[in-house]
Order: structure tokens, then sequence, then C-alpha cells
């Protein structure tokens, strides 16, 4: 989404020292990088701050770990900076609702471990070893960042879930506008309208939450202190 509304704020002494501990190796967010210092095969840990959503911080290293890993989706592009930018923006929408949610309890590890699983299989073993190895990682260090996705999904689903219906003059129509010439043009022999009627239901609520979900996220944005450094995105 673009930022409509874009407060400038001070970083506080709370969000530097989060960065100081950062770079001294510790792990606000499994925040480690390993770059090669020299050819020693030595590393170096390296992190800058890339946005300030209230007090929350989004670093490079959250960017980074998230593209590397397709945590959060975004449209392929040749243009890396690009691509960055709106895992960032996705990122300062997931802190918002987050924030939210901050008395929730914790995330069922159960869920966070099929997601690894999934971003696993996807990926391939050997492609997971050797990108987790450029971050210094282990599957571990992967759920504080999956962890705050499902949290605001979580929270989306929970808002919206229940309030969005769908009409079934809604689903017919989606059969015969939209299904049926899809499966048509693709040589399919169409399947009847009852055998994937919930499959059309969950397909429309899913957009509506969509739609839903962008305009109550933008309103949160519009409420906050929120200060990007677009630049550090090309480091």
């Amino acid at each position: 989404m673009c930022f409509n509304r874009v407060h400038s704020i001070r970083i506080g002494a709370a969000v530097l020292g989060a960065v100081l501990l950062t770079a001294a190796g510790a792990r606000p967010l499994a925040g480690r990088v390993a770059v090669p210092a020299d050819h020693s095969g030595q590393v170096q840990v390296v992190d800058r701050i890339v946005a300030v959503v209230n007090d929350q911080i989004v670093t490079l290293i959250e960017v980074r770990v998230v593209e590397a890993f397709a945590i959060i989706e975004v449209p392929l592009s040749a243009d890396l900076e690009a691509s960055r930018r709106m895992i960032l923006e996705k990122l300062i929408d997931q802190k918002v609702v987050v924030e939210l949610a901050r008395d929730k309890p914790p995330i069922d590890p159960v869920r966070i471990a099929a997601e690894i699983e999934r971003i696993a299989l996807r990926m391939g073993e050997e492609d997971l070893r050797s990108r987790l190895s450029r971050f210094g990682f282990t599957r571990e260090d992967l759920r504080p960042y999956i962890e705050e996705k499902i949290r605001a999904e979580t929270v989306i689903l929970e808002r919206f879930g229940r309030i969005v219906t769908v009409s079934l003059k809604e689903i017919e129509a989606r059969y015969q506008d939209r299904f049926l010439p899809a499966e048509k043009a693709a040589g399919r022999e169409p399947r009847p309208f009852l055998a994937v009627v919930d499959a059309l239901e969950q397909e429309i609520k899913a957009e509506k939450i969509s739609i839903q979900t962008a305009l109550w996220v933008q309103s949160l944005r519009d409420q906050a202190e929120i200060e990007i450094r677009p630049d550090i995105l090309k480091k």
C-alpha cells in the first residue's frame, strides 16, 4: 500500500539500543545476518533500521529474511529495491495490526512449525539449508518472523472472518461469469455447481476480507507515527 501519511519521528534511546544490541550480536528478532568480512571466512553482523512504526522497528535484516524465505509473498520484480519496498510496506502493515494484539496469547507452536515446513517443501531442503546458512540461521530462527505474520493474519480473521458474508446469488454469478469461462478456456470439462460451491464461496469471502482489510489497515497507518528510510533498502 502507499504511504499516504508518514510522520517523521525521532528514534528514541530504546530503539537505538535495540540496534546496538543487534550490532553486538544479540537477536531482538533473530536479527543476525552473516556477511563476509574478509577472505578468512570471518563474518560480521550488519543491520540498519529501515523504518520505525510507533515504537517498533523494522530492520534491513528483517526485510532480507522475509525476502529470502518468501515469508511474505510479493509480486516478482526485476527491481530489487522495488521488491524490498513492497516487503517493507507489508511489514509495516503487519506491525500496525500486531500492535492491537499485544495482550493476545502466544501463537500455537504447531502452526509456526507447519509454516516452516511449508516453506521447506516449497524451497527444497538443499535450498533452505543454503539460505539459512547465508544468514547464520537454524530453522528455529525463522520462528519470530513467521509468528508475527500469523499473529497479524489471526487478528484480521478474528475481525472480519465472521462479519463478511457471501450470498448464494454472488456464488452463482461467480460460477457463471468466471468459473465456467475459465474452465472452458483451459479445455477442461467444468465441474457442476454443487461440486465447487464451497470453494467459490471461500474465494469470494477472501476477496471481500482483503478489500476491507486494506481499508482498515490504511486507517491504522494513518493514525500511526511512521518513519521510513528507503535509501537503506539499496544496501
